[in-house]
């Protein structure tokens, strides 16, 4: 890690817009036991200034280790992706349209979700019963706030892409149609049989995603 201090804090500068709140969450993850954040103390859970500062200090060490960590991953797949592009091949990256309740992503990021004053869940994703299933599918990710997204024109969304972007040539989003309509579940519910379909903004995202990235390729 010495020897490469000076690349690791130009990399940490590149990319701190993601992997600052990353590194933390990784470093407390380890040190409560590798448990789900939504158990961690209230203080770290809901993302007080004073509680991070704290922690990011005591934790300085492993904060450092993950942030090396993603550097050489993205060191080694910058090798790969010109190795490949050398010989004509390029990248499919699979881009889940949710992500987990267990997720730096919701932990740095509530706001961007549907979730109480407490950060837990309304309501959670899924489809809803059909032939393959009688109970339909409760997949328990929690659901974007669209409303709330589209107040800051979607800037959770256009860096997710502009990242994903990063490590590959084409980004194919799973479960694309909920970016159309999606089916809410109740957190409440067991199974996915009571919910309703939602409009989402979707036209109005991609507007917004290629007005940022012209050559974007989904």
């Amino acid at each position: 890690m010495k020897r490469d201090a000076a690349a690791v804090a130009a990399f940490a500068s590149e990319k701190r817009g993601w992997l600052e709140d990353y590194a933390l969450f990784m470093a407390l993850k380890r040190h409560f036991a590798m448990k789900p954040w939504m158990e961690w103390p209230e203080e770290v859970r809901l993302r007080k200034a004073e509680a991070l500062e704290r922690y990011r200090t005591v934790l300085s060490e492993d904060v450092a280790l993950f942030t090396y960590i993603q550097y050489l991953f993205y060191r080694q797949w910058a090798a790969l992706r010109d190795y490949a592009r050398e010989r004509g091949v390029g990248v499919i990256g699979d881009l889940p349209i949710y992500v987990a309740m267990d997720s730096a992503d919701v932990w740095a990021s509530p706001e961007s979700f549907q979730l109480d004053e407490k950060n837990v869940p309304i309501a959670v994703a899924g489809v809803p019963p059909d032939y393959f299933s009688a109970t339909g599918q409760r997949w328990g990710n929690p659901i974007y706030d669209w409303e709330k997204l589209a107040e800051d024109d979607f800037s959770f969304w256009i860096k997710r892409i502009g990242y994903t972007a990063q490590l590959f040539d084409i980004i194919r989003i799973d479960h694309f149609r909920a970016f159309d309509t999606y089916w809410k579940i109740p957190a409440s519910c067991e199974t996915a049989v009571v919910g309703q379909w939602v409009e989402a903004p979707g036209y109005e995202l991609f507007d917004k995603l290629y007005e940022t990235y012209p050559n974007l390729n989904i």
